[in-house]
């Protein structure tokens, strides 16, 4: 079965209290992002919002349970393969609070030198997150 237009997806970047990390995954599915290091994410279930799935995700992927109203909705993308939200987040929290919980390998990458598998898009993402995070700009749609 082809990916619709009407699947919506969320993509999370949880920063360090210091904004200085950035929590990442190493993914292994799907198959066009194994090898590369992405945000934390994924599908909505159904009669899932935005923020509720954003918080389900990083639960089961980092063991995090950082609350809905914590997250700032950044920007979407949208594309033929479906929407994608994107969040931002700076955890109060120890950075070893972070777990892979899943067979997805989770790790804190210094933003200023992110990792040359990195998906292209992270190095404009994560400047414009923390921006938002500041309140230094507005949310994003753009449209592939």
């Amino acid at each position: 079965m082809g990916v619709t237009a009407s699947q919506k997806y969320t993509l999370g970047f949880i920063f360090d209290k210091e904004c200085k990390h950035v929590l990442l995954i190493h993914k292994q599915k799907p198959v066009w992002q194994k090898g590369k290091i992405n945000g934390v994410g994924g599908k909505y279930e159904a009669r899932e919002t935005a923020e509720a799935c954003i918080r389900r995700e990083v639960r089961e992927e980092t063991r995090l349970d950082i609350p809905e109203e914590s997250w700032v909705y950044v920007g979407t993308i949208r594309q033929e393969a479906g929407d994608v939200g994107f969040f931002a987040t700076c955890y109060q929290g120890n950075m070893a609070d972070a777990a892979t919980n899943d067979h997805e390998k989770i790790e804190w990458f210094y933003i200023g030198k992110l990792p040359d598998n990195a998906i292209r898009n992270l190095h404009w993402l994560i400047p414009l997150s923390l921006e938002k995070l500041e309140g230094k700009c507005k949310s994003f749609s753009v449209e592939y």
